[in-house]
């Protein structure tokens, strides 16, 4: 007996079909989203179609009602509008301000007395990506040995906020409490840019240098990284020596330059 319903379920259903079902994988808050549907009616006359986020109906077309179109805005979408053909649907919805993946499906309906159906269905999430990399703010180029220096990283506004971490040397820091990742307000379709700070020591060396990284991460599937890099030399007598004697001015300049440089120093030590 089930085996006779399956087969008698495939038989109604082979003589129309939907052909291609068309769903953004990502769709940006701030923009409309075209989602289309393509079917195969065959020698089927259409009834209706109807698209569905989830399990709530947002869209219906019936050619023999006037008018044929039907919006249903549901919490958290707001449908625009949409057009359909014999051989086709479409419709566009605003995505909502929140991170979040939704299934979008399209159903075709024949007339009756049969009202055979078909359905296809695909997932859409909110995401609206970084457009630029992470800066950093307050990188001097030259640090003095065992002084301790305060970055910044701030990265570009997204949908959801990326997590941002540092690197010295290709070595994650651990992230204290108030080191945490801190948020913005909210911006244009729940838009948030991200910061974060790192307290670096600078060790006691006579030269040599640091590199920090930092890593913006938008945790989406797959997840999207953009970072920012930047590199702090640390300065000794010896090597202010080497860059002035190796300058193409005359002697007495490189002379006067070098004394005046060791006087800011020995002032600031």
């Amino acid at each position: 007996m089930k085996i006779f319903t399956l087969v008698a379920v495939c038989a109604l259903t082979s003589a129309y079909k939907i052909t291609q079902l068309k769903v953004p994988l990502y769709a940006d808050p701030r923009r409309a989203a075209e989602l289309s549907c393509h079917f195969q009616m065959d020698d089927q006359k259409l009834h209706s179609v109807k698209w569905y986020r989830d399990m709530h109906e947002i869209f219906r077309y019936n050619p023999s009602q006037k008018p044929p179109i039907r919006l249903f805005n549901v919490t958290g979408i707001m449908v625009q509008g949409g057009e359909c053909q014999a051989e086709w649907c479409m419709v566009r919805v605003m995505p909502p301000p929140v991170a979040a993946r939704a299934a979008y499906s399209c159903e075709i309906s024949t007339e009756g007395p049969k009202f055979q159906i078909a359905r296809q269905t695909k997932h859409m999430t909110v995401v609206a990506m970084p457009e630029r990399d992470p800066v950093i703010i307050g990188a001097p180029k030259l640090v003095k040995p065992g002084e301790q220096i305060l970055l910044n990283c701030t990265s570009d506004y997204s949908l959801p906020p990326a997590d941002i971490n540092w690197y010295i040397d290709n070595d994650l820091q651990k992230q204290e409490p108030w080191h945490r990742t801190e948020l913005t307000a909210p911006q244009e379709g729940g838009l948030r840019a991200s910061w974060r700070v790192l307290r670096v020591p600078v060790p006691p060396a006579e030269s040599g240098a640091l590199s920090v990284r930092c890593e913006a991460n938008l945790p989406v599937e797959p997840p999207v990284i953009r970072d920012a890099g930047a590199v702090l030399t640390l300065y000794s007598r010896t090597q202010l020596s080497k860059y002035v004697s190796s300058s193409g001015t005359s002697l007495g300049f490189q002379l006067s330059f070098l004394s005046y440089l060791y006087s800011v120093l020995e002032i600031s030590l």
